[in-house]
């Protein structure tokens, strides 16, 4: 089941609500919610809820255990519990990859048929870096543990971010699932961001996803050098708008239910450097990998070799975290590779210069270089994440293929024919809502608007107005289509 589903926003979320509403006390909530989040889960993966509540059970008692060690078995506890949590990931989402690697290398034979019947469960990147996030933070603070098996049980499994995050850290969270309310003005925020987020998911990602598939998945001589060009240009805002719209739709629901989740956007293709981009882009993950891998592994305080070694580390496995694929290993050494150099410039004498000079014009054409810099490599590691190395190899080439000279003219012309008005205009209406443009208006964030009621009347007005619209039309278009991919469910 997903957010922007019939099934969801007619059925499962309204008892949800209605369930949570009745319960007074927060130990019943917690149950219920527990028992809900599992229900929601057991609709998409009816197999894979057990392997969950066995990853609850044993993680309860090994957390305990934790607690109650002393230092020599708590280490051999934390190091055992990591490995039992990485290996039945690594199993479901890895072991077909390397095995493959592994048989190419030294035999011929085929083994993608017998690992064919291992389907990666929904999710399990996720709600794994949630446990490990738990069992960590125990081992570190001992009092953080939960002695409530439906208490961890629930921050595990919450339905609001357990397919696609937020990844929620556990001490960020474990005051909420014993202790929360439900007001007016959070119920009221929660609506209103879940709104925005399927309205970016349903009306602008699904409309960017139909066009970037019938583009690229043609063949490569089917289609001209523009339409390479516009087709990774949807594909970049489908996976923003599409990763973006859902952690709206799950920090909405957070919020209907008592819950702060942890942003996990801040329009990333606003950033002026790769290191900017990922203090914007999949916040919670970038957070996570930082306090749980690479502070751990010494960070920047053992010198500069180290600090980069441990910056490669970090986008090995943020690459590897995506997918048991050689692509999304490019990817993110690519973004490794591009983070390091930053480091490097950073320490240089051209960084300080161009940080402390008073010149507005020098100012000013560092600034435009670093975002054309920042949004062409990300736009160009985009290629290598959809596509492939050798496939994204051959797009680049199509894209600056000055020759322009289509082979494939009928598709060529159903393209254009494709490329009408309505997706015209959600391009422009998507690269609009890509930026804080609205930043440059800063003067109205001054204007004290609740001492004119009139005015502040009609703006709340406006706003509403404008989010049933989209409610509306978001609803009508889930009912007239049944085109509703979405990228981070496979990670």
């Amino acid at each position: 089941m997903v957010f922007c589903s019939i099934s969801f926003l007619f059925f499962f979320l309204p008892f949800a609500l209605f369930i949570n509403f009745l319960c007074s006390k927060v130990y019943v909530k917690n149950f219920v919610l527990f028992i809900l989040s599992l229900l929601f889960y057991a609709w998409g993966e009816p197999v894979y809820v057990f392997l969950m509540i066995f990853s609850i059970t044993i993680n309860y008692f090994f957390g305990l255990g934790i607690c109650c060690s002393k230092r020599l078995l708590k280490k051999i506890l934390l190091v055992t519990c990591l490995l039992l949590n990485f290996g039945i990931l690594f199993y479901f989402k890895y072991l077909a990859f390397v095995l493959k690697i592994i048989f190419s290398i030294f035999s011929k034979t085929n083994i993608d048929s017998q690992f064919s019947s291992v389907v990666l469960p929904i999710g399990i990147s996720f709600y794994t870096f949630q446990i490990v996030s738990y069992i960590v933070d125990v081992y570190r603070t001992p009092s953080l543990v939960q002695k409530n098996p439906l208490n961890l049980g629930l921050y595990i499994s919450f339905f609001p971010q357990l397919i696609a995050g937020p990844i929620v850290r556990y001490h960020d969270i474990s005051l909420q699932i014993e202790n929360r309310t439900v007001d007016l003005q959070k119920m009221v925020y929660g609506v209103e961001r879940f709104i925005i987020g399927l309205g970016k998911k349903v009306l602008l990602s699904n409309v960017f996803a139909l066009y970037a598939d019938s583009v690229l998945n043609l063949n490569i001589n089917e289609y001209s050098t523009k339409y390479a060009w516009l087709g990774m240009l949807a594909y970049s805002l489908q996976i923003f708008f599409d990763f973006s719209g859902y952690s709206d739709m799950a920090i909405g629901l957070g919020k209907m239910f008592g819950f702060d989740f942890v942003e996990n956007f801040n329009y990333p293709y606003a950033a002026t450097s790769i290191t900017d981009f990922w203090r914007r882009w999949h916040i919670s993950l970038s957070s996570w990998f930082r306090e749980y891998l690479y502070i751990p592994l010494g960070g920047n305080r053992k010198g500069k070799f180290k600090a980069y070694l441990n910056i490669f580390i970090v986008f090995l496995a943020t690459g590897i975290w995506h997918g048991a694929s050689v692509n999304f290993i490019v990817w993110g050494l690519g973004h490794g590779f591009l983070r390091i150099f930053e480091k490097y410039l950073s320490d240089t004498k051209i960084a300080t210069f161009f940080n402390t000079t008073e010149n507005k014009m020098l100012k000013i054409g560092k600034n435009i270089f670093c975002r054309i810099y920042t949004l062409s490599s990300v736009f160009f590691l985009w290629i290598f994440f959809r596509n492939g190395t050798k496939a994204g190899i051959r797009l680049i080439q199509k894209m600056f293929d000055l020759s322009n000279s289509p082979l494939g003219f009928s598709k060529t012309f159903e393209l254009e024919i494709l490329f009408n008005q309505k997706v015209f205009v959600v391009f422009i209406i998507g690269l609009i809502f890509c930026f804080p443009w609205w930043n440059f208006f800063s003067n109205l964030k001054k204007i004290d608007f609740n001492k004119n009621s009139a005015v502040c009347c009609f703006i709340q007005s406006v706003k509403y107005f404008s989010l049933i619209l989209v409610l509306i039309f978001s609803i009508s278009s889930l009912m007239s289509s049944s085109y509703n991919p979405f990228i981070y469910f496979r990670f």
